[in-house]
């Protein structure tokens, strides 16, 4: 039986080349990385390791196809190197700010829920939609972009504020917590 592990920074990096990974989206891993890492020191009981590489490797699909289909091709990938199911989950759910099993089916993706549930899964969608190539992006920039496109009531922008929310709860109760540890 094989055990399917979670890769180091540097094993990522090593995973992305070897599939040919262009080098802009090297560079977009490393930003969306760098973004879940600062998110990741202010969270208690992460998996850190887990957050880390699935930043790293949450594009390799774009590898393959520079689409929505890029998740899938990425699943395909991770697969083939026998990685940990929970890292493929969150290369499998990072897209946009999450797919329901019905816009799935309206766009052609295989049929499946893609709406990132667990904290790792949305810190990396998170960290991804605050990245525009290798730059990071305001929450504001973002928030104004995903408006402009797809409306203010849409799936797309209360999944982002969703997101936000989520992150912020996380880091203001570590806040609270190390402020009654001072006391």
């Amino acid at each position: 039986m094989k055990v399917h592990k979670i890769p180091t920074k540097e094993k990522c990096l090593a995973i992305l080349r070897k599939h040919n990974t262009p080098i802009q989206v090297i560079d977009h891993c490393l930003i969306v990385t760098k973004i879940a890492e600062r998110f990741c020191a202010q969270i208690d009981n992460i998996n850190n390791k887990l957050v880390i590489a699935a930043s790293m490797l949450h594009d390799i699909g774009r590898s393959k196809d520079h689409s929505i289909f890029h998740a899938i091709e990425g699943v395909k990938i991770l697969e083939s190197e026998n990685l940990d199911q929970l890292l493929i989950l969150i290369v499998k759910k990072h897209i946009g700010t999450g797919i329901t099993e019905f816009e799935a089916a309206k766009l052609g993706l295989p049929s499946d829920d893609y709406i990132p549930k667990t904290a790792e899964e949305i810190i990396v969608s998170y960290a991804d939609n605050l990245t525009c190539g290798n730059k990071e992006r305001s929450f504001d920039e973002v928030l104004n972009g995903f408006i402009s496109k797809f409306g203010k009531d849409s799936h797309v922008v209360m999944g982002f504020l969703r997101q936000k929310e989520f992150i912020e709860k996380m880091t203001r109760k570590n806040v609270r917590k190390e402020e009654e540890n001072e006391n």
